[in-house]
């Protein structure tokens, strides 16, 4: 094939034509000791006009601008800096996490390596993407283990978002073909996996006496942090991002917008958890800067619990974010000493067993509220406030699970923090 190319390939329009015609089909041009392509050999023209837009970029060592961005010339390469770009963007406006971004780079990187980097997405088949699910499932992104149904969705949704982010914003003129062949896993796959999980490691819950086993053991800030895990099914960006100022110690509760999705939320708390709050906030580290000043939790070295380390990666100037959570580690380390640590189970499936627990009051219009989730369909619309005594019969149902026996009384419950 090459040979062939060699072969067809055409001689230059004209003798001061500053293009070199490339086995692949384009005009190109080596800058900086790199090589650069910027259209196909049909149009000559095309390639010298996009060339001219994009010099003084390329002999700096910039990136060009999108805009400059020929839509016959562009390259899956372009197309994943340029949606990098705009993911980085969303993380520093705190519209996405961390971990998506670095999710997202190590997609586009692995789409790129299997279909080219510096293919054309013009030339772009349906072949192609099916030939990359393909790889994903066999080999996943590292190249030596398959992807599971949920990672396999997730970059799907990353490639498909490249390609819609390319097609919006001029990069590309027309969106991109997938075929059937590139459809994310069903709705059944997705349930034959979860159940044969289930099978295998069992459901993703903890009893009563695991967790009271965790309070036992776990240090006043990870207590604390288990207590809130249980108590309102707060996960680990909730505790880490959690401000002092949304805590109402006197009131016992804590009111704030869920950090992942912005919605409103209101934690009722129980007697327990107020008072391990106020011993984890008397015997809070100094904080290293004004950000961690303003959170309840602080690691010893005066960091916040869940934060990002971003720097740059060596070569193409991508930004690397890489997401740092001490509160999983901690938790981690703690079942392994119990002896509780399975696959599946993490400081998050406090947050699976409040829901499951708080489920039997049969109000989720409350549960929605206390977990921070959108209230669905109309009432999402229509239900402006929910009384916190409703609130409260639910995490009182929860604190019954944990702390009382079977066999107790009612009267064996210790009263709960006053809701007024």
């Amino acid at each position: 094939m090459a040979k062939l190319a060699k072969l067809m390939k055409p001689q230059k329009p004209y003798r001061s034509f500053c293009l070199t015609a490339h086995n692949n089909g384009q005009w190109c041009k080596k800058i900086r000791g790199k090589v650069h392509f910027f259209g196909v050999w049909a149009d000559p023209q095309d390639a010298l006009d996009r060339y001219h837009q994009v010099a003084d970029d390329l002999h700096a060592g910039r990136q060009p601008q999108a805009s400059t961005l020929s839509p016959n010339a562009v390259t899956v390469k372009d197309v994943c800096n340029h949606y990098l770009t705009h993911q980085l963007h969303k993380v520093e406006s705190e519209e996405i996490g961390g971990r998506w971004l670095e999710d997202s780079r190590r997609v586009a990187k692995a789409f790129a390596q299997l279909v080219g980097s510096q293919r054309l997405v013009s030339d772009l088949r349906p072949e192609d993407f099916e030939r990359c699910r393909f790889q994903l499932v066999k080999k996943g992104l590292g190249g030596s283990k398959g992807m599971g149904v949920h990672a396999l969705n997730r970059a799907i949704t990353v490639i498909r978002g490249m390609f819609k982010y390319a097609y919006e914003n001029d990069l590309i003129d027309n969106s991109v073909k997938y075929g059937s062949g590139f459809g994310k896993p069903s709705a059944s796959l997705k349930r034959k996996t979860r159940q044969a999980a289930e099978i295998e490691n069992g459901k993703r819950l903890f009893g009563a006496d695991e967790i009271l086993a965790m309070l036992e053991q776990a240090d006043a800030a990870l207590r604390t942090m288990i207590l809130l895990g249980i108590n309102g099914g707060m996960g680990n960006t909730d505790c880490g991002r959690l401000p002092r100022a949304a805590v109402d110690l006197e009131k016992g509760v804590i009111e704030f917008d869920r950090p992942k999705t912005g919605i409103e939320r209101v934690v009722p708390l129980w007697p327990e958890t107020v008072t391990a709050l106020r011993d984890s906030l008397a015997a809070r580290p100094q904080p290293l800067d004004a950000t961690a000043a303003k959170l309840v939790f602080i690691t010893h070295s005066g960091r916040p619990w869940v934060r990002q380390n971003v720097h740059r990666t060596e070569g193409d100037g991508i930004v690397k974010v890489v997401p740092l959570d001490a509160i999983g580690e901690e938790f981690g380390k703690l079942l392994s000493k119990l002896g509780l640590k399975r696959r599946g189970v993490s400081f998050y499936t406090l947050r699976h067993t409040f829901r499951t627990w708080a489920d039997e009051v049969r109000d989720q219009h409350a549960i929605h509220r206390i977990m921070g989730h959108t209230i669905p369909g109309m009432s999402g619309i229509y239900v402006e406030t929910i009384g916190l005594d409703r609130l409260v019969a639910v995490t009182e149902h929860v604190r019954r699970k944990l702390f009382v026996e079977p066999s107790a009384s009612p009267a064996e419950v210790p009263a709960p923090v006053s809701a007024t």
